[in-house]
């Protein structure tokens, strides 16, 4: 089961020290795309993302976790046209990453608004491909 969820609807809340830090395109090899990252000023933390193909614009943009290590790697791999990796900094519990993401995807938080700059106008999350792994 894929639950979309519309980018759209971020608010613009109380202006923070938290942005984008890296907006930078990407194309070596078979990974062509950009790389995005983020610094949350409320945690003090960075998140980010691998956007492979071209997701501006685009409806249902699909979106996993992986390794931050791996992220290029994974990129790499990727056979949709189109694609959002969020890079999880310790991949040690996989699925608890994906329940974050799921949950600032809902609820909203520093992952909801990096992809925000995207361009996608949504994004999908799989569910099940959690529990299937």
């Amino acid at each position: 089961m894929t639950l979309p969820h519309c980018l759209r609807a971020v608010a613009a809340g109380t202006p923070t020290q938290s942005g984008l830090t890296l907006d930078h395109r990407v194309a070596s090899g078979t990974v062509r795309g950009r790389l995005l990252a983020y610094h949350d000023a409320d945690d003090d933390a960075d998140y980010v993302a691998l956007l492979v193909g071209d997701v501006a614009g685009s409806d249902d943009v699909p979106v996993r976790v992986v390794d931050e290590e791996r992220l290029l790697v994974e990129g790499a791999r990727s056979t949709e046209p189109a694609e959002i990796l969020v890079g999880a900094p310790d991949a040690r519990d996989p699925d608890a990453e994906q329940r974050e993401l799921d949950r600032q995807l809902c609820l909203g938080g520093p992952v909801r608004s990096m992809l925000a700059h995207s361009g996608a106008r949504s994004v999908t999350v799989d569910w099940c491909a959690v529990a299937a792994a």
